[in-house]
C-alpha cells in the first residue's frame, strides 16, 4: 500500500474519505487553542470589570499584593530592630564602691625563671600584659559581671611551673552593694565565671598560656 493510500482509509459506503490521524490531531489542537484563547479573554474581561467606582479588579489585586509586600517589609524591619533592654541602661558614674578578689592560678607549661621575680623585667611585663588582658576579656564579656568589672592586676609570679598572683576589682553602686555582695558579686559567682572560662579555653593543654582550671584559687 502506498503512503498516500495509508493516509486515507477506504471509502465508506457513502463514498466519503475518512480523515487521516494527522488531520484529527490538528483539529484537536485547534480546539484546545480556541479554548485557551477563550479562557484568556474571559480572564482579561473579568480583570477589567469595574468593582467599585472606578476601581477595576486588577487594580484591587495589585493593591493587595503591594499591601502584602509592605507588611512583610515592616515585619522584617521590626524584627531586625535592636531591642533596647532596660537592664542595659546604667550610669557608670554611680559605680563607686570597690569589691576585690585575690587569688592565684598555675601556668603548668611555662618554666619559671629568676627574671620573673622582677616584675619590671621584659619577660614579666609581657606575661603580665597578656594575662591581664585575658582576665579583662573574660569578665567584660560576662553578661552578669561585665558592667561591674573594673580591672585585673597580676602582681607577682612564683615558682611552681609558674604561679601567678592576681587581684580583681569590681565597682558597685552604693545603694545596691549589699545585694550584689550576696549574689551577683559573691565569691562563688566570680569564681565560677573564671573557672568556666578556663574549662572552655583552648583544647591544646600544651600551650604556653594554658591555665590549669584545677589550680584556680580565689578568696
Amino acid at each position: 500500500m502506498s503512503d498516500v493510500s495509508f493516509l486515507f482509509s477506504q471509502a465508506g459506503t457513502n463514498g466519503e474519505a475518512i480523515p487521516s490521524v494527522h488531520a484529527a490531531e490538528a483539529q484537536r489542537r485547534n480546539i484546545y487553542t480556541a479554548q485557551e484563547e477563550s479562557a484568556t479573554c474571559r480572564i482579561k474581561r473579568e480583570l477589567n470589570e469595574t468593582v467599585f467606582w472606578k476601581l477595576k479588579l486588577w487594580m484591587i489585586f495589585i493593591f493587595i499584593f503591594l499591601l502584602m509586600v509592605a507588611v512583610i517589609i515592616i515585619s522584617l524591619l521590626v524584627c531586625s530592630a535592636v531591642h533596647e533592654d532596660e537592664d542595659e541602661k546604667f550610669d557608670p558614674s554611680l559605680f563607686t564602691v570597690p569589691r576585690y578578689f585575690n587569688g592565684n592560678f598555675q601556668l603548668p607549661n611555662m618554666v619559671f625563671t629568676e627574671e620573673l621575680f622582677t616584675l619590671s623585667s621584659n619577660n614579666s611585663q609581657a606575661l603580665i600584659a597578656e594575662l591581664q588582658e585575658k582576665l579583662a576579656d573574660l569578665y567584660t564579656s560576662s553578661p552578669a559581671l561585665g558592667r561591674y568589672f573594673s580591672k585585673a592586676v597580676i602582681f607577682a609570679f612564683r615558682n611552681g611551673s609558674v604561679i601567678a598572683d592576681y587581684q580583681l576589682t569590681f565597682l558597685m553602686p552604693e545603694e545596691e552593694q549589699d545585694q550584689l555582695r550576696n549574689f551577683t558579686l559573691s565569691r562563688a559567682m566570680v569564681y565560677n565565671v573564671f573557672r568556666q572560662f578556663l574549662y572552655d579555653q583552648e583544647a591544646d593543654t600544651s600551650a604556653s598560656m594554658y591555665i590549669d582550671p584545677l589550680s584556680l584559687n580565689m578568696f
